[in-house]
């Protein structure tokens, strides 16, 4: 038996949610049920509002109506579930949050938990355009800053990565190298040199990424210069945390990085030049991390143009490192080493030298007298 449906007067579909946003609760605000100490999960449209709201509240113990901590971390725990999209996160910058925020990360007496949710929660809004603007009117970079050389290990990797999304986008990296009139730099220099039980490896690859992402400009490699960036990572080369394993691979990845950086400036190079660095580079080359190689035949390219360097390149065992590259498997790696070489062969002692160690099917390619001039080679 079939039954027949009358489809000429259609159902009234409707949506629970959207008739709950259109027509809230009208029930007593304040029952005599609810714990105002405690927090309740929102829903629905307004739980990003909901819960700025409960950040807004004044931190404290002793008082009813102050929040405590746990319950404020557990409020920012459901706020970074809930910050999934655009559309949620433009509303937390709509109703400030990043003032709460900025004010946890200052607090003396609030709990490293509750500062590195912060940190990530800050993190969340510096994808966006209108977050970073929110971020910097109220100087949470400052105070994200003075995290890193915080005794918890948590709080300091927060901070970190929240300076790290920040320093990704070009007008978050400015805003970071002119606060504080330029201190920012100087605090990431101390925090990767540091030498401390909290001041662990990864700590110091996010302070060396981030100083990497600084200087990418010219501007952020003269704020870096002024800073003594090349010291701390010169620093960093002969530290034991770039010794572990495995972690100390990435931490010697973002010191090359930021080598790199600064020394595709002029006064830069001549600055890494002068402290020394050339002979911490040159172990990297037989590194068996491709980035760890990249990072170090480009900051060796970017050296070379120098005169003094390109003798100190080749009278050692890195020219037969630098022959090796030239069919190193990452095509980027094998051009650095390809330019390495040639402007070493622009200088007639280090042409010799480099001669002998190149093989003879690489001859023609390194003595390109299209590169290194006619007075190399005569075919």
């Amino acid at each position: 038996m079939v039954k027949h449906v009358n489809q000429n007067h259609a159902v009234r579909c409707f949506d629970v949610q959207a008739l709950r946003d259109r027509h809230p609760d009208t029930s007593d605000a304040s029952p005599k049920h609810v714990i105002p100490t405690e927090i309740a999960v929102a829903y629905g449209g307004r739980r990003v509002r909901k819960l700025v709201d409960v950040l807004c509240l004044p931190t404290g113990s002793g008082s009813a109506e102050i929040l405590p901590q746990h319950e404020r971390a557990r409020c920012m725990r459901y706020l970074l579930g809930v910050l999934t999209d655009q559309e949620a996160k433009a509303e937390a910058v709509g109703c400030d949050v990043a003032v709460p925020l900025a004010n946890t990360l200052r607090g003396e007496k609030e709990s490293g938990e509750n500062k590195t949710l912060a940190c990530k929660l800050l993190q969340s809004l510096a994808h966006s355009l209108e977050g970073r603007n929110s971020i910097v009117a109220i100087d949470a970079v400052v105070a994200a800053s003075a995290l890193l050389k915080d005794d918890d290990v948590n709080v300091r990797i927060g901070a970190g990565e929240f300076l790290a999304s920040m320093a990704k986008h070009n007008d978050g990296a400015v805003a970071t190298l002119r606060a504080a009139e330029g201190n920012v730099l100087v605090l990431l220099a101390n925090a990767a040199v540091e030498e401390s039980p909290a001041a662990t490896c990864g700590a110091k690859t996010l302070c060396c990424e981030i100083l990497a992402l600084l200087t990418t400009t010219d501007e952020g490699t003269v704020a870096a210069l002024k800073a003594n960036t090349v010291t701390a990572m010169k620093k960093v080369f002969q530290s034991d945390s770039a010794s572990e394993i495995p972690n100390g691979v990435f931490l010697k990845t973002a010191a090359a990085r930021c080598l790199k950086n600064v020394c595709q400036h002029g006064v830069g190079k001549i600055k890494a030049l002068e402290m020394g660095v050339v002979p911490l580079i040159l172990p990297l080359l037989r590194s068996r991390d491709t980035d760890v190689r990249l990072q170090a035949t480009g900051a060796l390219a970017c050296l070379t143009i120098e005169n003094d360097a390109k003798i100190e390149v080749v009278n050692n065992s890195a020219r037969f490192d630098l022959c090796a590259l030239l069919r190193d498997s990452h095509k980027s790696v094998a051009e650095n080493a390809l330019v390495t070489l040639q402007q070493c062969a622009e200088h007639p002692s280090a042409r010799k030298l480099i001669r002998e160690c190149v093989s003879k099917r690489d001859h023609a390619l390194v003595f390109d007298r299209r590169v290194v001039g006619e007075s190399v080679v005569t075919f």
